[in-house]
């Protein structure tokens, strides 16, 4: 646990690059969600936003397998590539906003701090070097759960929501309105002073002024009820998922939600 969550750490930081380029190049948007990110284990990229320049579409992405980022376009072909190796992130990202301008990009803000602000990880001012080859395919196995947990968890609920991973507090999540009364977001967190280790977590929100009782909440099989004045909803950590993991947070979905539900 205590290496998944290092590289949960280092990939978030990294991931900052990727939003940086989403702020400065994708329409914004009132929630914020032009600058959030998508795993895909196939490709073992963290995505970007697509953006359009001219006619042709560009993304920033970051392979987790070769540690580098990349540029690349609808076709799924590099425009370029920047490796980290003994690379601090403030010189890949001046890196990188070189490499975009000779592309035509106009880079002017890039560089900009984000409007948000991270843990200040250890590691920022130090050049970096490759995560282990186990400790990145474990982290790519629980964002991948994550993934298919949200698409678990809006199939119950019959209800359309996007995927994504958000880089401020960099959990993979999902929201939908499951009916005109409640909202319900459901995702994978990084370690936090809640929970102490990586979770799933699961909270409905109730709409058009209703309110979302939290009382009488029965016992959950896997995980437990959180019911607090910062957060009200269901944790699932994922240090109980060391077996059956997907069979236990199906599990989880499905009793929090008809719980949610009811109320």
């Amino acid at each position: 646990m205590q290496e998944y969550n290092k590289t949960d750490k280092k990939v978030h930081g990294l991931s900052q690059v990727i939003a940086k380029f989403n702020r400065t190049f994708v329409p914004e948007k009132p929630d914020d969600s032009h600058t959030n990110l998508y795993f895909d284990a196939l490709s073992r990229l963290l995505y970007g936003r697509w953006v359009q320049d001219g006619e042709q579409q560009y993304c920033l992405v970051l392979n987790v397998g070769t540690f580098e980022f990349q540029l690349i376009n609808e076709k799924r072909r590099s425009v370029f590539e920047i490796y980290i190796n003994d690379r601090t992130i403030q010189e890949v990202e001046e890196k990188i906003a070189e490499l975009l301008s000779e592309v035509g990009f106009d880079t002017d803000g890039f560089l900009d701090p984000m409007h948000y602000e991270i843990p200040d990880y250890d590691y920022f001012t130090s050049p970096l070097k490759p995560w282990k080859e186990k400790d990145i395919r474990d982290w790519e196995t629980i964002r991948s759960l994550a993934n298919t947990a949200c698409f678990y968890m809006k199939g119950y609920v019959m209800a359309e929501g996007e995927i994504r991973i958000w880089p401020h507090h960099f959990d993979t999540g999902v929201y939908v309105e499951a009916n005109s009364e409640i909202g319900l977001g459901f995702g994978l967190a990084m370690k936090d002073p809640m929970v102490n280790e990586a979770y799933f977590y699961y909270s409905g929100y109730g709409l058009n002024g209703s309110t979302l009782e939290y009382d009488n909440l029965p016992e959950l099989t896997d995980g437990r009820w959180e019911v607090s004045e910062n957060w009200r909803g269901a944790v699932l950590p994922i240090t109980e998922l060391e077996s059956e993991a997907e069979s236990k947070v199906r599990t989880f979905i499905e009793e929090v939600s008809i719980t949610l539900l009811k109320k």
